[in-house]
């Protein structure tokens, strides 16, 4: 299936989450890690996470609410679980907290029902119980509960490392990245977003590397290297103009100019002022 108020960065500029234009959260982009290859469903899940991943909120909320009444309705625990996970990662993005937290506890109640059929966890169940994790580490970041939200994530993190997963890999390595941020530890937070791009690239997914490289540029630009913050700028807008997410093409040609300005201010004489 697939998938934070928001801690501000800096003066300027807020981190970026994953699979969405709404800044300064963390970020679920495993849209199909709780839809098994076996369900009706899945292909409809993957179309509402392209919209969501560029940068749409509206529709995807109204396809996993219909998708939702499908589950309930035919009694589809998967679907069910897999639309709740959804509905959570989709309020969150639209800075709803208290919603995104609710739809994550069904979530985690849907797994927990089917997992209690089964006398061992699978490697997919443990996906979604990674999943989970994942969800309940954003709900804790928004929270300000830091502690916790590391203690999900890297968790979830030994999780999808133990099943190879580089989507998931990549999706909480990014979270870490902005915990250590949020946290004023600019070069751990540079460590986990290099981390979260690597897997990004090897998975060609344009979408999620312009995301890692606008967080980059940001922490980049908030240690004042403003050429190099500059040039990943640059290397976000190719990326999301391959991936056409236009939303976020548009966000990171703002950040590009913005930069530039405040690199042209950083040249000019003091003693012109």
């Amino acid at each position: 299936m697939t998938q934070q108020s928001g801690i501000p960065i800096g003066q300027d500029f807020r981190l970026l989450p994953h699979a969405s234009q709404v800044e300064d959260l963390p970020h679920e982009s495993r849209w199909s890690k709780l839809v098994l290859t076996r369900c009706d469903f899945s292909e409809q899940v993957e179309s509402a996470g392209l919209l969501f991943a560029r940068g749409e909120l509206g529709e995807p909320a109204k396809q996993f609410r219909a998708l939702l009444q499908i589950g309930l309705t035919s009694h589809d625990a998967e679907l069910t679980e897999a639309a709740c996970h959804n509905l959570a990662a989709v309020y969150r993005q639209s800075r709803q907290w208290g919603a995104a937290e609710i739809w994550q506890q069904q979530s985690v109640k849907w797994r927990m029902r089917q997992a209690s059929t089964s006398l061992q966890q699978t490697a997919d169940e443990l996906g979604r119980l990674a999943c989970d994790l994942t969800g309940c580490g954003c709900d804790a970041f928004l929270k300000r509960d830091f502690e916790l939200a590391e203690s999900l994530w890297r968790r979830a993190l030994a999780i999808e490392e133990w099943r190879g997963s580089r989507e998931g890999q990549a999706t909480d390595s990014g979270n870490l990245g902005l915990l250590a941020a949020a946290q004023g530890e600019l070069d751990d937070g540079i460590r986990w977003l290099k981390q979260s791009r690597r897997l990004h690239r090897l998975m060609l997914d344009a979408c999620g590397e312009g995301t890692d490289l606008l967080n980059l540029a940001e922490l980049r630009r908030l240690q004042g290297k403003f050429p190099r913050a500059i040039r990943l700028l640059r290397e976000a807008i190719s990326c999301f103009e391959r991936a056409d997410a236009l939303p976020l093409r548009d966000l990171a040609e703002q950040r590009f100019h913005e930069v530039q300005r405040m690199r042209e201010i950083e040249k000019l004489d003091p003693q012109l002022n």
